[in-house]
């Protein structure tokens, strides 16, 4: 899932890449410059759900212990063929920027240090930026949905609903519950 958005600078780029090295360092990042492309890195873009549910499931079918045993090969298969979080910054045309990210926490991150660079008055977020800091609730249900579907397959929607159900009787509307879940789940971080 690689998604982009575009901004634009006001200082020269190599002033605008050293800010964003320097912002994704302290937040425990690696960035390079690589050939006029900012590119940072984090650890691999795992679904701590998928692998704690692959673990769960090792448990409860070690009893048969061939297939629990096959579980957890799947969750270490899983972690270890993850990609890395990445952000990538290049310059489109004069001092517009593009970013392409490829999970939505490497998007909160690259969100939160443009939010910063915006205050100091550094880069400017184009139109419709604004949209792409926050998502909508239907964006979060359909992502939430997504990875429900490859943790509990057919009955995935169910599970989900459940969960919102529950939410929503402890007093909130459809839409905080969905915004709080999936913050709980780590598919929305604003």
């Amino acid at each position: 899932m690689a998604e982009k958005l575009r901004f634009s600078s006001k200082i020269p780029q190599e002033q605008l890449f050293a800010e964003l090295s320097r912002e994704f360092a302290k937040a425990g990042w690696e960035p390079k410059i690589q050939g006029g492309v900012f590119v940072a890195e984090d650890g691999k873009s795992v679904s701590a759900a998928a692998v704690a549910a692959l673990v769960v499931l090792g448990f409860l079918l070690l009893f048969v212990f061939l297939i629990g045993l096959l579980f957890w090969m799947f969750a270490a298969a899983y972690v270890a063929s993850a990609d890395k979080r990445k952000v990538m910054v290049v310059c489109s045309e004069g001092s517009l920027y593009e970013v392409v990210y490829n999970d939505w926490e490497a998007r909160s991150a690259f969100l939160s240090v443009l939010r910063k660079l915006v205050g100091e008055q550094k880069v400017e977020p184009l139109e419709g930026l604004a949209k792409t800091v926050e998502p909508t609730p239907e964006q979060i249900y359909e992502r939430m949905l997504s990875a429900y579907t490859k943790l509990y397959g057919t009955s995935a929607a169910a599970i989900l609903e459940r969960e919102l159900k529950k939410l929503e009787r402890e007093g909130l509307s459809r839409e905080e519950a969905i915004k709080a879940l999936g913050r709980k789940l780590g598919f929305y971080a604003v």
